[in-house]
């Protein structure tokens, strides 16, 4: 049918020229409008051919997709789907119309992480009596142990949910640690009074302090993409933090005296303390991984938050094991339990850096470092164990830390 067509319009388009080139006066103006007549009318000859074969591949594209929209139908017990259909629809646009990118799918990442820790900042006195002995009387002397935290462990787990077609992330994650120190010390001292008969005067002690600290923190936020594509681009978050650090202080302290056969004394003084930070507040982050090559990436994070929340401080003292011969040296007087309680203001902030490999498209492991810092989170006990004059104090980890991550 395009053929029988176009031979018509060469026909009709021949027979014209002959007529005008027949009918024209014999000037030499005359031959030369005949000639650019049929000058222009080549042009339109080869116009028509480049027409008619678009007209041709159009006529083949769609014989094609009629084919594969039959047998797609055939295998789908003969019910056409959106694809089909979009697809039948593409086939009959023009070659220079572009196709539209698909859009970007959901994305889910769960991670986890744990590696060791050490603690810093300032110490927490836990308060014990040293005794001895001078010739005419027993020495008593306070003295302190000031405590912080030796090896301990951390470990987090988490999740980032980019929504699909979007640079908006969801995210949280949750984090535990613990520290513990232990701290032993004694003395003892004697010597005779020379008198008849000679007397045997001891005064000794010994020390016994365990030291736990403990922390976790709660964070959820929104992020968006920034500053790159999908993969590595550096996301900026905003969100809440819910933390709460405690540390719990026992401390025996066993104390003897004697003057032989006239005098004997001894207790067991247990002085416990507890200090605990529970707040909640504003958090800003900034996360995101840089490709290095080969599958290796360069991680880096960071975040402030404010917290808001309440301090306590609480020491109970006591007497146990107490023994004295002769009996009814007197009372013995059990302190009440001095407790300390006031809003505070804690400022947070940590930072994380390291390189991770993706194993496959979807999995990869990682090698990191990180610290943890909160100011001014205890309320503690100072150098005189005045409890009406508590001071403020620090507290921050730092550790490697080797995590794996998934996404779907």
């Amino acid at each position: 049918m395009l053929f029988s067509r176009f031979v018509i319009r060469i026909f009709l388009l021949t027979a014209i020229a002959l007529g005008v080139v027949e009918q024209a006066p014999a000037r030499a103006d005359s031959a030369d409008d005949a000639l650019a007549r049929v000058q222009a009318l080549e042009k339109e000859i080869v116009a028509i051919k480049k027409e008619n074969e678009a007209l041709r591949q159009v006529t083949k594209l769609r014989a094609e997709n009629a084919s594969l929209k039959n047998r797609h139908v055939s295998a789908n017990s003969g019910r056409p789907t959106v694809r089909d259909l979009n697809d039948a629809y593409a086939a009959d646009l023009p070659a220079y119309v572009k196709a539209v990118a698909p859009a970007e799918q959901a994305r889910l990442r769960l991670w986890g992480e744990g590696g060791a820790i050490w603690s810093g900042g300032d110490p927490i006195y836990s308060f014990y009596q040293r005794v001895g002995l001078t010739p005419n009387n027993f020495t008593n002397d306070e003295r302190f142990f000031p405590l912080v935290p030796k090896v301990g462990w951390d470990a987090a787990v988490g999740f980032d949910y980019r929504f699909a077609d979007s640079p908006w992330h969801a995210s949280g994650q949750f984090r535990y640690g613990e520290a513990r120190t232990t701290v032993t010390s004694s003395s003892s001292t004697s010597l005779i009074i020379d008198r008849p008969p000679p007397t045997l005067v001891s005064a000794s002690d010994s020390e016994r302090v365990t030291h736990k600290e403990t922390r976790w923190l709660a964070d959820l936020a929104l992020g968006r993409d920034f500053f790159g594509g999908s993969a590595d681009a550096m996301q900026l978050k905003f969100g809440v933090r819910v933390a709460e650090l405690q540390a719990t202080t026992n401390s025996v302290n066993s104390v003897s005296q004697v003057v032989t056969g006239i005098f004997s004394a001894s207790a067991d003084n247990l002085a416990p303390q507890e200090h605990r930070f529970l707040g909640a507040g504003p958090r800003f982050g900034v996360e995101g991984a840089a490709p290095i090559g080969r599958g290796w990436t360069f991680d880096y994070l960071g975040d402030i938050a404010v917290l808001f929340g309440t301090q306590k401080f609480q020491r109970l003292q006591s007497i146990q094991n107490f023994v004295s011969v002769p009996a009814g040296l007197g009372p013995i007087v059990q302190p009440l339990p001095e407790t300390v309680d006031k809003f505070g203001t804690v400022f947070n902030s940590d930072i994380q850096v390291g390189v991770s490999y993706w194993m496959s498209q979807n999995a990869k492991v990682s090698l990191s470092y990180r610290l943890d810092a909160y100011f001014n989170v205890f309320s503690s006990l100072d150098a005189q164990n005045d409890s009406t004059r508590l001071r403020r104090i620090d507290r921050y980890t730092h550790g490697p830390r080797l995590g794996v991550t998934a996404q779907f």
